[in-house]
């Protein structure tokens, strides 16, 4: 992977009930970043594949300090270690105005991955593991663990200089943190979301679904068609790029005398040339399932009126040939093994 790491800092915090607020924090040397950039091609690598993101920009209505101090020394106005430091102290200023009680690791990564600079935040907390030492005795210890990285923004620097509005200049993991964790992080970096990737996502799905019964397609032909843009929109999605509409044109448009791009302006479908993936939506193309009262369900959608089959009237789903370890657990339970 072709990326180069040009400033890191890391910082330990620890906010704990009835404590004061602890950090310890440093700036990497010349010599420890040669060593950084396995983690940051890491990161990079994990962040991208992160199933929810969306985008987000830089708000004169919240709190400015930390844009301000990144564009100075973007413009060389100040140099990394007072960004570093500043922004350490603003998210002690945020996180004391929350109940969290937290302790992680708090990064600030400027890197370049191929002709793409970057500027990361992120929170890293820490997992622990076990290891074996030569003498077979059981060690403990701690890692962060970058797998899990719930609270994480990055800003493409070009389109930043370029226009602070870029309305995806940043982006950042939209996870499983909670709406309250999640607004105190866009509180510390002063932004406002732009671009909801999974509502994107779903009026993307909508209008494929709309195109391919306009075209009265065989269900052979529309389940080909759905694999064919999955394979597309998750090679983007691991990519970290957008999906382009032309591209998906082309896929669609395969199928079918028509273009995908006339029907979409023949109907109320108003797309940029560009679209945000959410991973998770992109995967009903392929995959219906859902969960509740206890029950939870998920097939290939090829499977529907095949070996998966819905009675609207009824409201019952009918599945022949149960999975072979679910038939098992079944016969075990009636005592039919």
């Amino acid at each position: 992977m072709s990326l180069t790491v040009n400033q890191f800092s890391i910082a330990f915090y620890e906010k704990r009930e009835g404590t004061d607020f602890s950090t310890k924090w440093a700036v990497m040397t010349d010599k420890s970043l040669d060593k950084a950039n396995s983690f940051v091609e890491q990161l990079h690598t994990v962040y991208n594949a992160k199933p929810s993101k969306s985008y987000a920009a830089f708000s004169d209505e919240k709190n400015t300090a930390f844009s301000h101090r990144l564009t100075s020394y973007l413009n060389s106005e100040v140099e990394f270690d007072h960004v570093s430091k500043d922004t350490l102290q603003l998210f002690q200023a945020e996180l004391e105005k929350y109940e969290f009680e937290e302790t992680g690791y708090l990064l600030l990564i400027d890197y370049e991955h191929v002709a793409t600079r970057y500027f990361m935040v992120g929170v890293v907390n820490l997992t622990e593991h076990f290891s074996v030492d030569s003498e077979f005795g059981i060690q403990r210890s701690m890692h962060l663990d970058l797998n899990k990285i719930q609270l994480a923004a990055r800003i493409d620097v070009s389109k930043l200089m370029h226009s602070e509005q870029d309305l995806k200049a940043i982006s950042f993991i939209k996870g499983r943190a909670g709406r309250q964790v999640n607004d105190f992080f866009m509180d510390l970096l002063g932004c406002t979301e732009t671009i909801n990737a999974r509502a994107q996502s779903k009026e993307l799905l909508s209008a494929i679904d709309d195109f391919m019964s306009s075209e009265s397609l065989a269900p052979e032909e529309k389940a080909e068609t759905r694999e064919k843009v999955f394979e597309y929109c998750t090679e983007q999605i691991s990519a970290g790029q957008d999906a382009d509409m032309s591209q998906l044109n082309n896929t669609l448009s395969m199928v079918t005398d028509s273009e995908f791009a006339d029907f979409l302006g023949q109907q109320d479908y108003d797309f940029d040339e560009k679209v945000t993936l959410d991973k998770s939506t992109v995967r009903k193309l392929v995959k219906l399932s859902g969960s509740g009262g206890g029950v939870s369900v998920s097939f290939d959608r090829i499977l529907l009126g095949d070996r998966v089959n819905y009675s609207p009237g009824t409201d019952t789903l009918t599945i022949k040939g149960v999975p072979t370890s679910l038939k098992a657990h079944l016969l075990n339970e009636f005592g039919l093994e």
